[in-house]
């Protein structure tokens, strides 16, 4: 945990009660894909496909009509739990962030905030993820949950990977 937040990117925008200076949980994870970052992020932003190139999501709804963007409302579950998360940011081939929450629509009562950050690099794209926790299980254990959350996000940037390459 510690060394995540030591690599933790400084560009990344959060709201003041997500910080990773106040948030227990805290991973950082960073990847070079090599394609342009255009792709990379379409792969991302298209939610619904995410069950075909990420075995720890399944059943993906976009709520908002159209393509995705700040105020769209997904509907998933992540390792068979569901999530309801709602795009608070959004700058085309460049940053999304979301806050997941419960089916009460409460954003504070799963406590967390994600955010991806695509940074362009000679023909290919670094892609950076962050995400705090800071709900009640945050509190009860935060290095099991800040290192369960950086191998959930080793395996999202590699299954992205994988699905944005040529």
């Amino acid at each position: 945990m510690q060394t995540d937040r030591t690599h933790r990117d400084n560009a990344i925008h959060w709201p003041a009660a997500f910080s990773p200076d106040v948030a227990p949980v805290f991973s950082h994870n960073e990847l070079l894909i090599h394609t342009d970052c255009h792709r990379a992020f379409s792969r991302l932003t298209d939610a619904t496909d995410w069950p075909n190139w990420l075995v720890i999501v399944k059943d993906v709804q976009n709520e908002t009509p159209g393509a995705m963007r700040q105020g769209t409302l997904l509907r998933l579950r992540i390792f068979n739990s569901p999530i309801q998360s709602r795009v608070v940011e959004f700058v085309p081939d460049e940053r999304i962030s979301w806050i997941p929450f419960g089916s009460d629509e409460t954003e504070t009562r799963h406590g967390h905030y994600h955010t991806w950050h695509f940074k362009p690099e000679a023909s290919a794209c670094r892609v950076i993820t962050e995400e705090t926790g800071i709900g009640p299980g945050d509190l009860r254990d935060p290095v099991k949950g800040s290192h369960l959350m950086h191998k959930a996000h080793e395996l999202w940037l590699d299954s992205l990977r994988y699905t944005s390459e040529p």
